[in-house]
Parts: structure tokens; sequence; C-alpha cells
């Protein structure tokens, strides 16, 4: 005869600081679907960049790297893994952002 266990399983229970799970992990689902969509639109102009050779679309995809995916992943990582205070990640976000939208602009305006 096999034993088997007779109490009931306890529900995962699961706290958010600051505001509801439910919010937390729509937030979450947000990021992770806009960094995925990110990088299917780099991809689709890498392979562009690939196919021809042309520059502008190797920044373009550069671009829309730093514009979202880095920015994202700056949001997620540095406060998971690393101390930084809230105005270096700021900072850091900025910077890639403002960097992916330079590269944008000179993928269109630029002569790459």
């Amino acid at each position: 005869m096999i034993p088997t266990a007779t109490a009931p399983i306890a529900p995962v229970q699961v706290s958010a600081t600051g505001g509801s799970a439910v919010l937390a992990a729509l937030a979450l689902l947000g990021l992770a679907t806009a960094a995925g969509l990110s990088v299917l639109i780099a991809y689709e102009a890498l392979k562009g960049y690939r196919g021809t050779r042309d520059r502008a679309m190797l920044f373009l995809a550069v671009g829309i790297v730093l514009l979202t995916g880095g920015p994202i992943a700056l949001r997620i990582l540095l406060p998971t893994f690393t101390d930084t205070p809230e105005s270096v990640r700021l900072l850091s976000t900025t910077v890639s952002e403002l960097l992916g939208l330079g590269c944008i602009l000179y993928s269109i305006y630029g002569d790459p």
C-alpha cells in the first residue's frame, strides 16, 4: 500500500511591495512583451542589413534595441542584482534611450 498525504496543499502566497501582486505581474508581463517586440523588430532590421549591407539598417536595429530593450533590461537587472541608487538607474536608462534615438536619427538623416 502506498502512503498518501492527507494534509491539504497550501496555496502559494505572493506579496508585492507598494501595490497588488496582480498589478506587479501585469507590469512585468507588459515589460516582457515590449522587450520581446523590440528584439523582434531589431532582428528584422538586422536581417535587412545582412541582405543589403545598408548600414542604415544596422544603425536602426541598434537604435531600436538601445531605445526599448536597453532601458527595460536596466530597469529590471540593476535593482535586482546591484544596490545602485535610483539616480544612477535613471541616468543609465536615459543615456540608453538617448543613444538609441541618436542611432535611429543617424540611420534616417545621416550618411552611414
